[in-house]
């Protein structure tokens, strides 16, 4: 890519045919050091941490998803499109015995117009100065939402600190992204954490509405992070400044999981942040004790760091940038990532060993427990088990939490490998929003979605029903978009994409030049003939086109 790149400049567009199979040495198109300028390591904050100082996270990274490119790039993904295109290029474009090939050759136009120009404070600047009454944005910043929940409900109209309210967070990212748009599975760098944390609050769910913990957990999914941590910047930033359910007052400690889906053996590892570790007060040695504590008679093994390093690129840090917080980060790498493939399309089922048995219908694999579900599952029963724990509940209870491999591994397939199952089917609502119900006289503590339910045997009719919950949906947006008005700001994300017009591309048979000229001569010599043979005729209009005049005394 760099070749064509910085070569004669005669490339019009690249086609990429992705391979089924994962390049063996790895691939990963992100930096060596992800995140380095928005995390909590700066030249105010121990700068010789900073930048991957101590430890170089992605040594992979090529940095490949941040070169400018000045021609479209499409990925082919599906065979017949691919089969098409290698077959009118076999057919045209290879001569015989090494040959010249002869014309007419095959040829690809590709269409990816994009309205953004340089840099975000620009094209920020231009969409503001669109003065027409339907004006065309030409780009929009980054954002989705982030997902919240919490094992007590919060009276989320009231916000700000609530008194008397402890909170455990715990904490995973939900995004991913690679080199092309709309292709990153993402099946270590997010999706094995956010599943493990999602078997976890199910792990949990009967426990703490039986025997409610003295401290609520919070569960929040962050949006964005892989843009310089977009979801949790913005949820700390409205603790921050009282525009959320709770404060950061409120805040008791932070459990975050990483990439956590290629473990060796049964060995993970509790990243801490060094530097708040120093501060007395900063209790995190309890918190690792109780992790390792609830990984007794399991098939995971919660080991420490044997040096002093900087926590890896995680959501904690943007929260360790407002105030110090006792927190880890569990991950699967004790330095470097084992994802040979972060950030990247090759991220994928393949990347964490989800195989099946051959001959196995859809249904059957969607049921069918993997070695990788069952992994995930023993860390989400210690991750449940420690989050109940350092929400103060009672160690009677702990033998009663444990996550269901099941539940797991239909994630896993849903997630990763087929998602348009009968079990994601039905768990989709009926409706584009969620049903949200505002009694004027009490406070806002659930939603309600309508979700289609599982259809009768023998029958495609579904038996839908309401369900009530906590969990919430909050922006993750920047704040230097919406909130500060900052294009250029240093301590927040500020990526945007670009407005584009329809993406499309075609195939198609080019004549050869010889042919082209002729074509273009006579199409030249046609105009010359009718300009010249018009003239004549307009010029002699009155004699080629006069009637005769009628004598005065014609009568009818």
């Amino acid at each position: 890519m760099m070749k064509l790149k910085n070569g004669t400049g005669r490339v019009a567009g690249a086609a990429v045919v992705v391979s089924k199979t994962n390049p063996a040495e790895g691939f990963s198109p992100h930096t060596k050091c992800p995140n380095e300028n928005t995390g909590v390591y700066s030249e105010s904050y121990d700068p010789t941490m900073a930048h991957c100082n101590v430890t170089v996270w992605n040594p992979l990274g090529n940095g490949l998803s941040y070169e400018e490119f000045d021609f479209p790039i499409f990925s082919l993904n599906d065979d017949n499109d691919t089969e098409a295109i290698r077959q009118c290029y076999l057919g045209y474009n290879l001569g015989v015995n090494g040959s010249t090939p002869e014309y007419p050759l095959c040829a690809m136009q590709l269409f990816s117009h994009m309205h953004a120009v340089t840099d975000t404070a620009t094209c920020m600047r231009r969409n503001d100065i669109n003065f027409s009454i339907n004006p065309e944005m030409v780009c929009d910043p980054l954002g989705d939402y982030n997902v919240w929940g919490s094992t007590k409900p919060l009276n989320n109209t009231a916000k700000g600190h609530k008194e008397g309210e402890s909170m455990v967070i715990a904490a995973t990212r939900l995004d991913s992204r690679s080199f092309f748009w709309d292709v990153a599975p993402g099946a270590e760098s997010a999706v094995s954490g956010f599943v493990t944390l999602l078997a976890a609050a199910h792990a949990l769910h009967n426990v703490t509405q039986e025997a409610h913990p003295p401290r609520t957990i919070l569960y929040t999914f962050f949006q964005g992070e892989a843009f310089d941590y977009i979801g949790s910047s913005r949820m700390v930033y409205e603790m921050d400044h009282k525009q959320f359910a709770i404060d950061l007052d409120n805040v008791h400690s932070v459990v975050e999981i990483g990439q956590v889906g290629l473990r060796s053996s049964s060995e993970l590892w509790v990243h801490s942040d060094p530097v708040s570790r120093r501060n007395n007060s900063i209790n995190v040695s309890s918190l690792i004790d109780t992790l390792k504590s609830a990984a007794m008679n399991l098939n995971v093994t919660m080991s420490v760091p044997s040096f002093s390093q900087p926590l890896p690129p995680s959501s904690f840090q943007r929260f360790l940038r407002a105030r110090p917080i006792p927190g880890v980060v569990i991950a699967d790498h004790q330095s470097a990532f084992s994802n040979r493939y972060y950030e990247s399309i090759y991220d994928k089922a393949a990347n964490l060993n989800l195989t099946y048995p051959a001959n196995l219908t859809e249904d059957e694999q969607l049921e069918f427990v993997t070695e990788t579900a069952n992994a995930l599952a023993d860390l989400a029963t210690v991750v449940a088990r420690a989050l109940y724990k350092q929400a103060g509940g009672a160690d009677a209870q702990l033998i009663n939490i444990k996550a269901e491999p099941k539940i797991v591994t239909q994630m896993l397939y849903g997630f990763l490998v087929r998602s348009n199952n009968t079990w994601f089917q039905a768990l989709i609502s009926y409706f584009k929003d969620s049903l949200i119900i505002k009694p004027s006289s009490l406070p806002q503590l659930y939603s309600y979605v309508w979700v289609q339910g599982v259809a009768s045997p023998n029958s495609t009719e579904r038996q839908g029903f309401c369900v009530r919950s906590s969990v919430r949906l909050s922006k993750a947006v920047s704040p230097a978009f919406d909130l500060l008005q900052e294009y250029s700001s240093k301590d927040y994300s500020t990526w945007t994409e670009s407005r584009w017009k329809f993406i499309k591309a075609r195939i198609f048979l080019v004549a050869s030049h010889d042919l082209e000229m002729l074509t273009l001569g006579v199409g030249v010599g046609i105009l010359l003939s009718s300009l010249l043979l018009t003239y004549i005729i307009s010029s002699k209009a009155d004699i080629l086109f006069s009637s005769g005049r009628e004598p005065a005394n014609a009568t009818y």
